[in-house]
């Protein structure tokens, strides 16, 4: 029996990814992503940005300063804004990313209504 409920908790499951896959926002956030990935100016400034939070962290494990370090990212990213395509990326991502908070608060409430 419990077997039998983990399928088809799964199954149900996949069936919310197929919805979501099929939402307009996500289908963009894709397009856009891979649009990103081919334009290098963008993916250099990302991978430069993540090196220097790297960086940052390695300094701050070491109780140096950071303070040069986190204002080079906060120029990389303000560059990084300025494309468009990057805007709107940050901004689908953000819209999905409380898409997905709200499915999970609504699927812990649902489970502790039933629960009670």
């Amino acid at each position: 029996m419990e077997k039998f409920a983990k399928d088809e908790l799964l199954t149900k499951i996949d069936e919310l990814i197929s919805l979501i896959k099929e939402m307009p926002t996500y289908k963009r956030y894709i397009d856009i992503c891979n649009q990103m990935k081919k334009n290098k100016e963008i993916t250099n400034i990302i991978s430069n940005i993540k090196k220097k939070q790297k960086e940052a962290v390695n300094l701050e494990y070491r109780k140096e300063n950071t303070s040069a370090i986190d204002k080079e990212i906060e120029v990389s990213l303000k560059t990084l804004m300025e494309y468009p395509i990057y805007q709107e990326y940050s901004y689908l991502q953000e819209d999905l990313n409380n898409m997905f908070q709200t499915i999970r608060s609504i699927l812990e409430n649902h489970i502790n209504e039933k629960i009670k």
